[in-house]
């Protein structure tokens, strides 16, 4: 019969045992990390593509979006490719440290009523101590994956505000605002200066059409 130490002890690795199921499932999610990516490179549905053809010189207000360059700036694909990776790297580690975690949880199970109080007591800090680490562990990796992703994406971006910067030198408009940020609801497509900048990056703006009519 369980004494009160025991079950004590039990229920103690039982939520331990649970948490851990709970982090196991939420590693596969360091996959979700990539929704971040996603959130800058995933080709999105845009408008059929916006013509190279520039507002005119000297117009107060004009836009761009990003959300539609970035996917198809030079360098994309490939820091894409390279940030799936580290994802790849960090997700593999993650689930031996969960995979080992659930191995401790098991033995422990299936060995409790042949240990003493204080076998108990060291194998459920044991496992503690252990989920303790990999939990540490993930908070690591969910900061280097950060880190990873703004070192390959910030030479992207600059080429693109270099650009963007150009143009409105060139054509002396006074703002350029990024649509894909600015929570716009309509504009005039006249406006737009997005064919341009892919244009000038050496995309053929026609690529956005071709996708929209594909999709």
């Amino acid at each position: 019969m369980s004494t009160g130490v025991e079950a004590k002890g039990t229920s103690r690795v039982r939520r331990v045992a649970s948490r851990v199921a709970g982090w196991a499932a939420g590693t596969v999610a360091a996959a979700a990390l990539s929704v971040a990516w996603s959130g800058h490179l995933a080709a999105q549905e845009s408008p059929p593509g916006p013509s190279a053809t520039l507002p005119a010189p000297g117009t107060p207000l004009v836009f761009v979006n990003t959300q539609v360059i970035l996917p198809l700036a030079p360098g994309a694909d490939s820091a894409q490719a390279q940030f799936q990776g580290v994802l790849e790297e960090f997700e593999t580690e993650l689930m031996a440290r969960a995979t080992e975690i659930d191995s401790l949880v098991t033995a422990y199970r299936q060995q409790e009523r042949l240990m003493d109080q204080a076998g108990r007591a060291r194998k459920e800090q044991e496992i503690v101590d252990k989920q303790q680490e990999a939990q540490a562990r993930q908070q690591e990796l969910e900061a280097e994956s950060d880190r990873r992703r703004t070192d390959l994406l910030s030479p992207i971006l600059q080429r693109i505000t270099d650009v963007i910067q150009e143009i409105r030198e060139e054509q002396s408009y006074s703002i350029v605002f990024d649509i894909a940020e600015s929570g716009v609801i309509a504009a005039d497509v006249s406006l737009d200066i997005t064919g341009a900048v892919l244009e000038r990056l050496g995309v053929d703006p026609s690529v956005l059409a071709a996708g929209s009519s594909s999709g």
